[in-house]
């Protein structure tokens, strides 16, 4: 990645920040998780902002894999947060983020296929169940997200790449 100048190095970190913001809202918030159902949009989100603030407030040309590599951090660092953050709601409040949700997901289920209650109740019962959480399960669970969700971040930093190249072309 370019050598930032001094003044860049914190709106570098800011951006960064701020796409990690985004992904900690979204996989945390009540009824903000359901974004995430479709193809972790909020974390895609998440990657495409903190890449889109950083190569406009610095003035910044990024190449594909720059932007994905920078979005990839956000959304490491996003991930890491949040499942602190998720780990301290279960083990503090035993509240589960994005459970709201879930539990939308199968009410909307069981109006769909009214023939099939069995199938909703099972799905309910193990969303009802309680979460008992080792730090090996702790430790485990920051590696899966970091797993799934930087990907998705960096993918949503490329489409910032993507989409600024493409207006530019355009205003030529």
């Amino acid at each position: 990645m370019n050598k930032p100048v001094p003044g860049q190095e914190t709106e570098r970190l800011r951006a960064l920040g701020l796409g990690a913001l985004l992904i900690v809202l979204t996989t945390t918030v009540p009824y903000l998780t359901l974004i995430n159902a479709l193809f972790f949009a909020g974390i895609f989100l998440g990657g495409a902002v903190a890449a889109h603030h950083y190569i406009i407030s610095c003035q910044v040309r990024l190449s594909y894999s720059e932007a994905f590599f920078f979005s990839f951090l956000s959304g490491a660092a996003g991930s890491v947060i949040s499942v602190v953050i998720s780990y301290v709601l279960l083990t503090t409040f035993n509240y589960r983020p994005g459970i709201e949700g879930l539990m939308l997901l199968v009410d909307w289920m069981q109006q769909m296929a009214p023939d099939q209650p069995e199938l909703s109740r099972q799905f309910r019962e193990i969303l009802e169940a309680p979460v008992d959480l080792s730090l090996v399960d702790f430790l485990l669970s920051i590696v899966v997200t970091v797993f799934l969700y930087s990907p998705v971040a960096g993918l949503g930093g490329i489409f910032s790449v993507w989409r600024l190249k493409r207006q530019a072309r355009r205003s030529e």
